[in-house]
C-alpha cells in the first residue's frame, strides 16, 4: 500500500472509533461540571455495544454545551469541549471550526490541537496537521494517541525513521495501543519486512479484536504464504466485523478456491455479486484467484458484465517468473462479431463464447467455441491444459502474416 494511502486509512479508523479508544483519562479540571469525565467515557465506549447509546447522550450534551456557549461565547473551555463532542460524532467541519476557536482564545489545550492535527491530516494537510500534533505531544506527552497520530503523519510526509520512533513511543506509553501496531505492521510491509509486518498485525488483532484491517492485513500476509486456512479464518472475522466490505468477500472467494471448498466459494461470490447490486462495488471486475501452473503464475480476473463489442467473462493473466506484465492473457469471451455471425444460422440458439489466447506482440490463438457460457471451473480446466501444453489452438494469428 504506498504511503500516500496510509494515513487515510489510518484516520478513517480512528474517526470510526478505533483510535480513540485508548489513552490516558483526562485529569478532571477543579471546578469542573463533569462534561470532560463524560466526554471521556464516551470515548472509550465509542465502539463497544452501547454505540448508539453513546451516541444519543454525545447529542445531548452537543446541545448543552451550545446552551452554555451563549452565555459564555468567549470560554475557550466550552469551546475545546464542543470541539470534542462534534469529533466524537463525526462532524468534522464543526469539530475543527470550534478546536480553532478554543485555540484563539486558550493556545495550549492539547485535545484541540490532536483534532485540528486529525482533520487536517484527512485532508492530505500533513505540514499544517504535523505542526498542531508536535504541539499536542508537548503539551501532554503521556498521551500515547497523540503519538500515533504524529506518527500516522510523519508517515504521509515520507519520513519512516520519524514515524517510527513517534509510534514506538506510543507502545512505551501504551504498550497495547493496536492502532499503533498496526500502522508500525504498514510500515513493516513497506520497508520489506513481510514477518515483521504480520507480528504487528497478529498483535494489533490480539489487543482489539474488532479491527478490521488488523485481520484483513494479517489474513493478506498468509495467503502470499499459502498458508490457506489461517488465511480463511483472519479474512472471516474481517468480514464478520465488515460485512459490507466487498474486497473481503473476494478474498474469501479466493481461499475456498485454494481450500477446495467450491460451495462455499460459489456462496461468497453471491455475496459479492448482491454487494455490486447493493452499490457498494467501486471496480467492474474481482480477482478469484491466483495459482501456479507451468512454472507460471495465473491471476484469474471475473469481469462482472459482459459489455461491449469485445465482452469478456473471465481473464487469465499468465506471468512467467520476474516478468511485471502478462506473458500471455486468456480469456472466455462473447463479442459482438461472432455472435451477429451465430444469430444467422441459428436466430435463437444460445449466446456465442469463444476461448482466446493473446501474446504481447499481438499473435492471438483461438481454442474453441461454446454454444452457451462455460462455467468458471470449466474454463478453468482448460486453462491449466492449454498450459500444460495438451489443448492445442483450433486456429493461430501472427502479428504481420496473412
Amino acid at each position: 500500500m504506498p504511503r500516500l494511502q496510509l494515513l487515510g486509512c489510518v484516520l478513517a479508523l480512528l474517526l470510526a472509533g478505533a483510535g480513540c479508544t485508548a489513552g490516558r483519562v483526562h485529569s478532571t479540571p477543579s471546578g469542573s461540571d463533569g462534561t470532560e469525565a463524560r466526554l471521556e467515557r464516551a470515548r472509550l465506549a465509542l465502539r463497544g455495544p452501547d454505540h448508539e447509546a453513546v451516541l444519543t447522550d454525545l447529542e445531548k450534551l452537543e446541545r448543552e454545551l451550545e446552551a452554555q456557549l451563549k452565555e459564555r461565547p468567549e470560554d475557550a473551555r466550552l469551546h475545546g469541549l464542543l470541539a470534542r463532542t462534534a469529533f466524537y460524532l463525526q462532524r468534522e467541519e464543526k469539530a475543527f471550526t470550534e478546536a480553532g476557536r478554543a485555540l484563539a482564545r486558550e493556545p495550549d489545550q492539547a485535545e484541540s490541537h490532536y483534532i485540528q492535527a486529525f482533520l487536517l491530516g484527512g485532508q492530505d494537510k500533513a505540514g499544517e496537521a504535523l505542526a498542531h500534533a508536535t504541539r499536542a505531544t508537548e503539551l501532554e506527552p503521556k498521551q500515547g494517541r497523540y503519538w500515533q497520530l504524529l506518527g500516522t503523519l510523519y508517515l504521509q510526509l515520507d519520513k519512516p525513521v520519524e514515524a517510527r520512533g513517534a509510534l514506538e513511543k506510543t507502545l512505551s506509553l501504551e504498550p497495547r495501543n493496536a492502532q499503533a501496531l498496526f500502522v508500525l505492521g504498514l510500515l513493516a510491509m513497506d520497508e520489506g519486512r513481510p514477518d515483521e509486518a504480520l507480528a504487528a498485525y497478529e498483535k494489533a488483532r490480539e489487543y482489539e479484536p474488532d479491527l478490521a484491517m488488523a485481520h484483513y492485513n494479517a489474513g493478506q500476509l498468509m495467503q502470499l504464504r499459502g498458508e490457506w486456512a489461517a488465511a480463511l479464518e483472519r479474512f472471516q472475522k474481517a468480514a464478520e466485523l465488515e460485512p459490507g466490505d466487498w474486497r473481503t468477500r473476494t478474498k474469501l472467494v479466493q481461499l475456498h478456491q485454494a481450500l477446495g471448498n467450491k460451495e462455499k466459494r460459489d456462496a461468497e461470490r453471491e455475496e459479492v455479486l448482491l454487494l455490486r447490486q447493493a452499490g457498494k462495488v467501486d471496480k467492474d471486475y474481482f480477482v478469484r484467484e491466483q495459482f501456479q501452473e507451468a512454472g507460471r503464475t495465473v491471476m484469474a480476473v471475473e469481469n462482472f458484465e459482459l459489455e461491449g463489442d469485445w465482452a469478456k467473462r473471465y481473464e487469465f493473466q499468465v506471468f512467467t517468473p520476474d516478468q511485471e506484465r502478462p506473458a500471455l492473457v486468456i480469456s472466455l469471451g462473447s463479442y459482438s462479431y461472432a455472435n451477429v455471425f451465430a444469430r444467422e444460422k441459428d436466430p435463437e440458439g444460445p449466446r456465442l463464447f469463444h476461448l482466446d489466447g493473446y501474446h504481447p506482440d499481438g499473435g492471438h490463438d483461438t481454442y474453441g467455441f461454446f454454444n452457451g457460457e462455460p462455467s468458471y471451473d470449466e474454463t478453468r480446466e482448460m486453462v491449466v491444459s492449454i498450459l500444460k501444453g495438451e489443448l492445442k489452438p483450433m486456429s493461430t494469428t501472427k502479428p504481420g502474416v496473412n
